[in-house]
């Protein structure tokens, strides 16, 4: 009896030994997948060599949807400086309310397509957030997965992770007391390492898209607000131009009405020197002759009239001098 454990001894010692190099060799493959890397290094070639093959979204994928977020971006900055360089060019002292209509045209397109750009963005940040939302959710179900396999031996995959790292014979004792196999652990490891790859390159698109959205908002608004103000400068630019119109024609007519003024003034002045020259005054119109008796009457001789003197003698004409009344 006493041989026969022996000898089981033996051969469960000759059995564990590939056994524990197998899981040094698995353990640093995993360790290699969990760890990190840059989403600028994370290509589909360097995905499909870490043998993530079965992931709902590949990072060319999700690579290609924040590029474009960040191109919506970028066209929401150029239609703002464009909106920018056209607001300058109507703010401009020379600048007349013709050439402002042109310009505030342009400002008004230029918004319209930055808010376009920021649609667009948005959007795309939208799918993003799906993939994003759905990897966080993998994730955390592979986490609750492998602690639900681990949990009825008391072991946890960071402990796993530790022992194997610094005391392989540990990290073999924790094997047998989870009762993991070789393959069970390596199966393991591959799926939590390929989760969360998936979820390292899906975070990292999105906060690349997220930005991007947010700065084409930003630019979508503030190119909004610069088209207002260019309707206002407008605005106010007619106003000044009608202003002036109206002095000017106010100012033309008190000029035409002074200068008639001193025209007639001079003209007036003009005559009279004329007439104050000698040879030049009009001849005197002759005297009205007295009018002539009618030859179809007779004339009436002239009767002397009574002549009453102070005494009450009367004369008449035509008695004797010596008759008395």
């Amino acid at each position: 009896m006493r041989l026969s454990r022996t000898s089981r001894k033996k051969n469960k010692s000759r059995l564990n030994l590939p056994r524990l190099a197998g899981i040094v060799v698995i353990s640093a493959y995993g360790i290699g997948q969990i760890t990190s890397p840059t989403y600028a290094l994370i290509t589909s070639s360097t995905t499909s060599e870490s043998g993530i093959t079965s992931a709902f979204v590949f990072p060319v994928t999700v690579d290609q949807l924040a590029n474009q977020a960040s191109e919506a971006m970028n066209r929401a900055i150029l239609k703002h400086e464009a909106a920018k360089g056209a607001l300058a060019d109507i703010a401009d002292k020379a600048a007349d309310s013709k050439k402002a209509g042109n310009q505030i045209g342009n400002i008004q397109e230029a918004a319209e397509k930055a808010r376009s750009a920021a649609a667009s963005a948005a959007e795309l940040l939208a799918q993003l957030e799906a993939y994003s939302l759905r990897s966080q959710q993998e994730l955390a179900q592979q986490r609750a997965e492998i602690d639900l396999r681990l949990a009825p031996a008391g072991v946890t995959i960071d402990q796993l992770d530790t022992a194997q790292q610094t005391d392989p014979a540990a990290f073999e004792q924790l094997l047998v007391k989870a009762d993991l196999t070789m393959i069970e652990f390596q199966e393991m490891v591959r799926r939590l390492a390929s989760t969360v790859r998936v979820d390292t390159y899906v975070r990292a698109a999105y906060q690349q898209a997220l930005t991007a959205a947010s700065q084409a908002g930003s630019y979508a608004d503030e190119t909004a607000q610069l088209y207002a103000q260019a309707a206002e400068a407008l605005q106010e630019l007619k106003a000044t131009e009608e202003k002036a119109k109206l002095e000017a024609e106010k100012k033309a007519k008190s000029e035409a009405e002074e200068k008639a003024k001193l025209e007639a003034e001079e003209k007036a002045k003009s005559e009279a020197e004329e007439k104050a020259k000698p040879g030049t005054q009009e001849p005197s119109q002759p005297e009205a002759e007295p009018a002539k008796p009618d030859a179809s009457e007779p004339a009436v001789p002239d009767v002397p009239g009574a002549d009453t003197n102070t005494d009450g003698i009367t004369v008449k004409i035509g008695h004797n001098k010596t008759d008395f009344n």
